[in-house]
């Protein structure tokens, strides 16, 4: 199998697409609840993104691929995020420019986790793995997005119980435009959630959900599997995701010959 280098051309291009779809998330948020007030903006290349209120999604993506990250770029998203009542989380890529952690550093942003970029090439040659025929993936139709939605919602439930930014991150999922929303059904049940972006040759794989009650029988798998399958059929040479450090997540994408091409760091803004 193809073995994908790590590099700053490949990271600059994931990273591109990574801040674009923080773009197109704020959009589906603003539309799914306007009262949010769900924006994003451009600066220095990257896209800070503010989607729901305490969600998870409000972050800044692709920064320092533009040139140094100047001290008035870093004023502009902290502005942008104080408007919103927001701390500022930025996902740091190692192969950016030096000048980003830096000025992080410099004003005391603190590392508050890691996320694996995991990538794989796809050949029309690859023999791609069959999906598991006792788990039965179905692409939802716009009707039924709302209830794709809820999954999902429930799928990143910490305590079994959706919080309300789980549920507004539900809702904005779900009025996502361009993208394939796939969900798994075992014994007539929903029982995890999957998502598609084909984007610039790209297919990128998230809203990853597994119900509990389902976990352990290859649900995920069974999902990765399938978008492999639809990422070739619409002509995509790499697929990416994302994953925890040492998560069962990651060792079930490395299975299916994913490989970690970089790591990010979140860094936070200081409490003030």
């Amino acid at each position: 199998m193809p073995v994908v280098f790590a590099d700053a051309a490949l990271a600059a291009r994931l990273e591109r697409l990574s801040a674009a779809e923080n773009e197109r998330f704020a959009r589906a948020a603003s539309r799914a609840h306007p009262e949010d007030d769900a924006e994003a903006i451009w600066v220095a290349g990257g896209c800070a993104a503010f989607c729901t209120p305490g969600g998870p999604l409000n972050e800044v993506s692709g920064l320092g691929f533009a040139g140094p990250v100047l001290p008035a770029h870093i004023d502009r998203i902290e502005a942008f995020f104080a408007r919103h009542g927001a701390r500022v989380r930025v996902n740091v890529c190692p192969l950016a420019d030096a000048s980003l952690v830096a000025e992080l550093s410099r004003r005391g942003y603190a590392v508050d986790g890691f996320e694996n970029m995991l990538v794989r090439e796809i050949l029309d040659s690859d023999v791609l793995p069959e999906p598991d025929p006792a788990v039965d993936i179905r692409i939802v139709e716009a009707d039924d997005a709302a209830l794709w939605g809820r999954e999902v919602a429930r799928g990143f439930a910490v305590n079994g119980e959706s919080t309300g930014a789980e549920l507004r991150l539900g809702d904005a999922v779900a009025v996502q435009e361009d993208i394939v929303r796939l969900l798994a059904w075992v014994d007539g049940e929903p029982a995890g959630t999957g998502e598609l972006a084909i984007r610039e040759g790209v297919g990128w794989f998230s809203a990853d959900t597994t119900g509990a009650r389902f976990r352990g029988r290859g649900i995920q798998t069974a999902m990765q599997r399938r978008r492999l399958q639809l990422a070739r059929e619409a002509g995509c040479g790499l697929a990416v995701t994302e994953s925890y450090p040492g998560s069962g997540s990651q060792r079930n994408m490395e299975r299916l010959g994913f490989r970690i091409v970089y790591t990010r760091v979140d860094m936070v803004q200081p409490e003030r």
